[in-house]
This record gives C-alpha cells, sequence and structure tokens, in this order.
C-alpha cells in the first residue's frame, strides 16, 4: 500500500491594496502577492508499488554517463534498476511536462531523474 497526499487547493484573492512602483520611464502596480493560477491538486507516491528504479536523463554534458554509473552501482547493490535510461524529451522543459509527465506518472517504480547543474 503507497502513501498518497493530496495538497488542498487554496482559494486565493487579489489584495485590496496596490503598490505603486515607478522606475525611470513608467509607473505600474504591483500587487502582493503575486496572484499565481491555483493547480490542480498533486497526488504524491511516498513508497514505490514496484521495487524498480526508473532512471531519466537530463541530457546535459556528463549526465548520461553519470546515470550510468549509478545504475551499474544500483545492479551491484542488488536494486533493480530498468535497463534503459528514459532521456528527457524536451531538453529546455522544466519541470517536465506533457505526455512525458503523463507516461512517468503512470510508473509504479521509483523514477530518478539527473543530472542538474
Amino acid at each position: 500500500m503507497s502513501a498518497v497526499t493530496e495538497k488542498p487547493a487554496k482559494v486565493r484573492k487579489l489584495p485590496e491594496q496596490n503598490i505603486a512602483s515607478c522606475g525611470d520611464i513608467s509607473c505600474e502596480f504591483l500587487v502582493d502577492p503575486v496572484p499565481r493560477p491555483d493547480l490542480e491538486p498533486m497526488k504524491v507516491r511516498y513508497k514505490p508499488e514496484v521495487p524498480e528504479v526508473i532512471l531519466m536523463d537530463s541530457t546535459k554534458p556528463n549526465s548520461l554517463e553519470i546515470m550510468t554509473r549509478a545504475q551499474a552501482e544500483m545492479r551491484r547493490r542488488g536494486i533493480k534498476v530498468r535497463d534503459r535510461i528514459q532521456p528527457k524529451v524536451v531538453v529546455n522543459a522544466f519541470p517536465i511536462e506533457g505526455a512525458q509527465l503523463a507516461e512517468l506518472s503512470r510508473e509504479k517504480g521509483l523514477v530518478l531523474s539527473g543530472v542538474n547543474d
């Protein structure tokens, strides 16, 4: 059984008072806090349903080499690791989104993404 947590949706309202910000050329009205879109609740699984690691390569320099060595080390320690190291589809997209995010959300194992700057 895996633990699933849902983040409750926040209802934000605009502040009643604007903050004037005047630069060299123009004057803008800022609000504090800056309004942000409210996202759907996210479900997070703390423990994978399947004891398997899925590695995801960020495609940054040396990333695949580091992930390959990590894969070998995990296997040496008896950890089940999927053979294919999945590359990030859109390199500049952070965080992962779209079809690749939907695919990863269906994974039952532990997804490890790397390497970061």
